[in-house]
């Protein structure tokens, strides 16, 4: 007879491995920041170029990119936990690297309904396509 929530190995294979977070901790601000602008911003993200929310979507909407949906691209592992202290952690990380990238320009912060919304600039699209975020954002942190 199946539990009613899951047995003990349907638990396990749903908790998340969270190695990343880890790794993710032991990066410098710089190279934090560059893999947060690669995968929220870059052709796969949810900030890629085009896409509902971003400065270069074809249709205006109210879509926005949230830090959660960055988190998501960032680190997948943050839908499968249901630990909220991992959840802070994850996006805390997470929200320092947007915050160097806000620093160094290569991403705007507005906001809407009490909520942050990110978006690509057009440095930060030109950063991404020669491979010099982690430099410009070194370069600005000092």
């Amino acid at each position: 007879m199946a539990a009613l929530f899951g047995g003990k190995d349907e638990r396990q294979a749903a908790a998340p491995d969270l190695a990343d977070v880890t790794r993710l901790e032991g990066l410098s601000l710089p190279r934090l920041a560059a893999e947060v602008m690669g995968k929220g911003f870059g052709p796969e993200g949810p900030g890629a170029p085009g896409r509902p929310g971003t400065i270069e979507a074809p249709v205006l909407s109210n879509e926005c990119v949230l830090l959660a949906d960055i988190v998501r691209a960032v680190n997948p592992a943050f839908l499968a936990t249901r630990d909220a202290v991992e959840q802070v952690r994850i996006g805390n990380w997470i929200a320092e690297g947007l915050q160097a990238l806000e620093l160094a320009a290569l991403i705007r912060v507005t906001w809407r309904g009490g909520t942050e919304n990110f978006r690509a600039t057009r440095r930060g699209r030109e950063a991404l396509a020669i491979a010099s975020v982690e430099r410009l954002v070194a370069q600005t942190l000092g």
